[in-house]
């Protein structure tokens, strides 16, 4: 009975690491096979942008995003990639969520996604582009500085 509940403790010690771990950061989402959740919707407004590149063993690239949800309850927010040309040194993502199952009330609403990336080409990460229904806003890395949308990049299908 005591292996019982000791293997039942190890074992949640070890979802817990690995909850933290991945709560950390997430693989760069160009080097991942998956493909976007069909049930996200893009967020309506896209306020502002910032990114830097966190030096360390593992650098990471870390964004944040502010911008506006259709209505209260959004969950699951993310940055989702977008395709384009990838000589370009820019990187544009769209902002998305899962909305909730009642959404007869619309009260727009600001949300933050916050993510950091493992694994991305660093050298190559100019500028990140976020955008919504609405509005696209950029953040240059290499000059520090919001920037305007130039991408010619389109949603994943």
């Amino acid at each position: 009975m005591n292996r019982k509940i000791l293997f039942g403790a190890i074992g949640a010690l070890a979802m817990m690491s690995a909850t933290v771990l991945a709560a950390d950061s997430i693989p760069w989402p160009w080097a991942s096979k998956s493909h976007p959740d069909p049930a996200l919707v893009t967020l309506t407004e896209i306020a502002d942008v910032t990114a830097s590149v966190e030096k360390s063993d593992t650098p990471l690239v870390a964004i944040t995003v502010n911008g506006t949800a259709p209505t209260d309850n959004y969950t699951e927010l993310q940055l989702v990639p977008r395709v384009g040309d990838p000589k370009d040194l820019i990187f544009a993502f769209d902002a998305k969520g899962r909305p909730p199952q009642d959404m007869n009330t619309q009260v727009p609403t600001p949300v933050t996604i916050s993510a950091k990336y493992s694994g991305a080409p660093i050298d190559k990460v100019g500028v990140i582009e976020v955008y919504g229904q609405n509005t696209c806003k950029g953040f240059s890395i290499t000059d520090n500085k919001t920037v305007e949308c130039a991408s010619k990049s389109v949603p994943q299908q």
